[in-house]
């Protein structure tokens, strides 16, 4: 059974789409779907969803998202394209802190840092969500591309060295 739910699970992402990590038998896989133009290490193989998001004017776009859930922590990797007319002229500093403020609507911000891979720019911070919970998420545009990576958990999440390899493993293609 779990034979055929990995295989069918690479035939509908594409079959470089979960590599075992470092060679691990078992533990993180590498994810890297057709098409997503990165990859990342999940602790675990991730559901895959796509989840409409609403650009205004009634109109949405597709947002590819991968979830991976261990011990209550979820890893969640994500992209979406954004239509040219939604964000022509717009500079990546000001998307991202778009991202951050609809990411931390109804919490909190905190610690946040300007990232940067090559010359996509990125953001890094911590949301204290209402239930008590922390997101840790990282936000990167790149020509008309969101990628947002997120580890939720309990609070002291985002020093675990699990969040840590997620957040770090993540690298454009």
């Amino acid at each position: 059974m779990r034979r055929r739910f990995f295989a069918a699970l690479l035939a509908a992402c594409g079959t470089a789409a979960f590599l075992p990590a470092g060679g691990q038998a078992q533990g993180w896989f590498e994810y890297k779907p057709e098409g997503g133009r990165f990859r990342v290490d999940l602790p675990a193989l991730p559901r895959i969803a796509i989840v409409q998001v609403p650009i205004g004017n009634n109109n949405t776009v597709p947002m590819t998202e991968a979830t991976s859930v261990v011990s209550q922590v979820a890893y969640i990797a994500s992209y979406v394209d954004y239509p040219n007319t939604v964000t022509r002229g717009a500079a990546a500093d000001v998307i991202l802190t778009q991202v951050r403020n609809g990411a931390a609507s109804g919490g909190t911000y905190r610690d946040e840092k300007k990232l940067q891979i090559g010359r996509v720019e990125g953001r890094e911070f911590t949301i204290v969500q209402p239930n008590g919970n922390v997101a840790v998420t990282r936000a990167y545009w790149s020509r008309g591309r969101l990628f947002q990576l997120v580890v939720d958990g309990k609070p002291g999440i985002e020093t675990q060295p699990a969040a840590r390899q997620f957040l770090d493993s993540f690298v454009l293609v």
